[in-house]
Order: C-alpha cells, then sequence, then structure tokens
C-alpha cells in the first residue's frame, strides 16, 4: 500500500502544482483584484483560468477504455493512465475589454482598459492589459485601483492521471471504477477523484457483426469528479508590499481573522462514446467517437482583507478590519462541452499486451485534444 499511495502522490501532486503553484501565484497583484470588487474579480479569475479547468475536464473524460471488447465473467483490468490535454491556442489569450468590467448601475465609476489582449493561464510570460479604476468623487476622478493583469504559466497543457478498476459481468458488460483517498502534502493542499463508468458490447445484437471474430463493437459511459483545496495566506501586510499601504497609514486586524483562507476546485465530467477495437494476439488497435462535457466550480473561500480609504479625497489613511473584509469572494462556474451529435470527438491509439502486462498510447482529437498513456494488467 506504502508503494501505491507514494506513486498516486506522484501523478496527483503534478496537477495541484500546475493549478495552485503555477497558475495563482501569477496572480501577485491579488490585492488590487479583488479591490475591484467581487464581481470583477471573478470575471478576471474566470477568463484567467478558464483554459486549465477545461483542460483538466477534458483529461479526465480520457483513459476510460483501450479496446472494445468486454472482460469475461470475473475478469478484470487494473490500469493507471496519465492523459495530457493540450489548450487550443485560441484559449492563450483573451481581450479584459471583452469580460464587462465595471458597473453599468455606477456613472461615477470608469474603467479604462490598455488596448490589445492579456494571456490566460495557459499563455505567454508577458504582462497582461493594464487595469484602471477611477471614481468621480465630487467632481473628480480619483484612481482608486491601478494593476496589470496577470502574466501566463508558459505551460499549455494540464495532466489527469487516473488509476482504473474494469471488472466484467454478464452480458459482454464492464463496470468501471475510478478512484483516489484525499492525499495531503505540505501547505495544506489535497486531492482526491471518484469516477464510475459502464462498458457493453452491441455487437452481440446485431446479427451482420456478432460471427465476424476480432472486431468488437461497444457502448461506453463515464463519469469522473475531481476535488482539490490548497490553502491560502494573504495577509493585511500584502498591501505593503503592493504600495497601496503607505507607512503612517491605520491598519486594523484581528489576529487569526484571515486564517481561514483556501482555494478550492470541483471538476466533473461526463463522456459518452462508440468505440471499436479489432484484439490480436499482441496488439489491439481501438478507437471511438463521442462527446464530452465538463464542469468546474473555482472558490476562494475565507476571509479576505480589503482596503477602505478612510478619506477617499487625499487616500492618505486606509482602514482594514473586519468590517470591510471580503468573506467567500469567488465563486465561478465553467463549463465546457466537446463533441456533439453532428461534430463528435475521434479517438484513436493502440495497445500491447505481454501476458497480463498491458501498455497502450491514443490520441482524442477534440478542441481539448488529449495524448493518453496506460501501464496495467487484465485478466480475461
Amino acid at each position: 500500500m506504502k508503494r501505491n499511495n507514494s506513486l498516486l502522490r506522484l501523478l496527483t501532486i503534478s496537477i495541484m502544482l500546475l493549478f495552485t503553484t503555477s497558475a495563482f501565484a501569477q496572480f501577485g497583484d491579488l490585492g488590487k483584484v479583488l479591490s475591484t470588487g467581487t464581481d470583477d474579480a471573478e470575471k478576471i479569475f474566470e477568463a484567467y483560468l478558464s483554459p486549465y479547468a477545461n483542460g483538466m475536464g477534458a483529461g479526465l473524460s480520457a483513459g476510460w477504455y483501450n479496446t472494445a471488447k468486454a472482460h469475461k465473467l470475473g475478469g478484470f483490468d487494473l490500469t493507471v493512465s496519465f492523459n495530457l490535454a493540450i489548450i487550443p491556442t485560441s484559449a492563450k489569450s483573451y481581450n479584459a475589454e471583452d469580460i464587462n468590467l465595471g458597473d453599468p448601475d455606477d456613472p461615477d465609476l470608469t474603467v479604462v482598459i490598455e488596448p490589445g489582449s492579456s494571456p490566460t493561464a495557459a499563455g505567454s510570460k508577458d504582462p497582461g492589459q493594464q487595469v484602471s479604476y477611477y471614481q468621480n468623487i465630487l467632481g473628480t476622478d480619483i484612481l482608486t485601483s491601478q494593476f496589470n493583469l496577470p502574466q501566463g504559466t508558459g505551460f499549455g497543457y494540464t495532466p489527469a492521471p487516473v488509476v482504473q478498476l474494469g471488472v466484467g459481468l454478464v452480458k459482454e458488460t464492464d463496470l468501471q471504477f475510478r478512484y483516489s483517498p484525499d492525499l495531503e502534502w505540505g501547505n495544506g493542499s489535497k486531492m482526491g477523484l471518484w469516477g464510475v463508468g459502464l462498458k457493453h458490447s452491441i455487437k452481440q445484437w446485431i446479427p451482420a457483426l456478432n460471427k465476424i471474430p476480432v472486431f468488437d463493437l461497444s457502448l461506453q459511459g463515464g463519469y469522473t469528479k475531481l476535488n482539490m483545496t490548497t490553502d491560502l495566506d494573504f495577509q493585511p501586510s500584502a498591501y505593503e508590499d503592493m504600495g497601496i499601504i503607505q507607512p503612517g497609514d491605520i491598519i486594523m486586524e484581528s489576529p487569526g481573522y484571515y486564517d481561514n483562507q483556501e482555494l478550492l476546485l470541483d471538476i466533473s465530467n461526463i463522456t459518452a462514446n462508440i468505440i471499436f477495437s479489432g484484439d490480436f494476439k499482441v496488439i489491439c488497435l481501438y478507437g471511438g467517437v463521442g462527446i464530452s462535457s465538463s464542469t468546474s466550480n473555482l472558490q476562494l473561500n475565507g476571509n479576505y482583507p480589503f482596503p477602505e480609504f478612510v478619506d477617499p479625497l487625499t487616500s492618505t489613511q486606509i482602514r482594514i478590519d473586519e468590517t470591510t473584509a471580503l468573506s467567500d469572494p469567488i465563486d465561478i462556474s465553467i463549463k465546457s462541452t466537446d463533441g456533439s451529435a453532428t461534430k463528435p470527438r475521434f479517438n484513436a491509439g493502440f495497445r500491447l499486451k505481454f501476458a497480463v502486462v498491458t501498455i497502450n498510447f491514443d490520441y482524442t482529437y477534440a478542441n481539448y485534444s488529449i495524448a493518453s498513456a496506460g501501464l496495467g494488467v487484465s485478466f480475461r
């Protein structure tokens, strides 16, 4: 069990490091983003992080099969697969002018956005557009916040490791399970997932096909849910580092009030496929057409310091305490669909079998294409 846990830890830590360390670390101006207000902060987070969330959701749709042939009753396979979603070029940048920053119901608020485009988390390491917020107070436009949108990580892929068990039932049907208990490591980070799927041979019900050897045809569907959390530590002192708070400004804070911060990411994926294969002695050629839909929910939970000017005209004093804090400021739902009845996803690959050991590789062509590799054992 110790070796299995180490393997799972090695596979899953790559996801957490990618999403929380690489992507989230680009929010060096987190305080300035939050100071725009909850609505605009959510718009910025969604535009920036959607490609990673969608890529991870797409990755969970892969690795469900490496043959269309079902197990005999009591047969099983145990497979560890590594799926790498490829984020398309179109998802590596966005224009901040398109996400409708600002409040249309506040005529005294003006948002000025630098022309051009900004990288998403999967985009280049160039700084994003500069965004400036002006509030009209007694006829004077006061600059209340100014920052560059975060740079990208330069990494246009998302990994999705999966451990899966398939068990043969009656009528050429396989019941499939995915599961990983919550694995924890430093900084309060943990991840777990579970999933269930079904593969059923339809070749047996088609008279023109059920006598053909080697060839198999099946329907397959599956659902996977992944949960990740990591602790955050954004304290009022961060505003000093950003130059928002100057020496002599007033800071009021309760000890420990901001110690409950965490980033939460839930991703669920559902997929349905028609799969086919040609099983030979050593090699199996397989493929499929299907659809995939994923939903991601990103939350910033806890209390976050938020500056409030005591005197907006002079901006010389700032108060930060429980009354100005943002509680649970971000709650974003992101949906992504790959494939439809008229334009499905396409998958093709091959599997090598040596006694009971299997090795497989495949590629799924879609909006978020996926390269997959797997290693397992199989008993028919």
